[in-house]
């Protein structure tokens, strides 16, 4: 996450902690954004949903003072159970 100041006075007035809310912010958005779409996706369309997380965030966060340059997923990890079922469909989808 990649955010400048372009407001001092509201990014110390307009939130307690301007680095927490946006962190925090993003994580929401990213959830948000995730359960939009099916796994699959997920792992194909990052530039997309970053590009998103970014936009949500740069609305929220203008009266903080704050502006959003970039968000990155670094790393998606399913819980073991979904692993395993996107394992299975995959040996489904080979066998056809």
């Amino acid at each position: 996450l990649y955010i400048r100041i372009v407001d001092a006075y509201k990014a110390s007035y307009g939130v307690r902690d301007a680095w927490f809310a946006i962190s925090q912010l993003a994580q929401t958005t990213m959830r948000s954004e995730i359960g939009k779409i099916s796994l699959d996706q997920t792992f194909k369309d990052r530039e997309t949903l970053n590009l998103n997380v970014v936009r949500n965030i740069q609305a929220a966060s203008e009266s903080w003072g704050v502006e959003c340059l970039r968000y990155e997923i670094r790393d998606i990890q399913a819980p073991r159970k979904i692993k395993e079922a996107m394992d299975q469909q995959a040996e489904a989808e080979r066998k056809k």
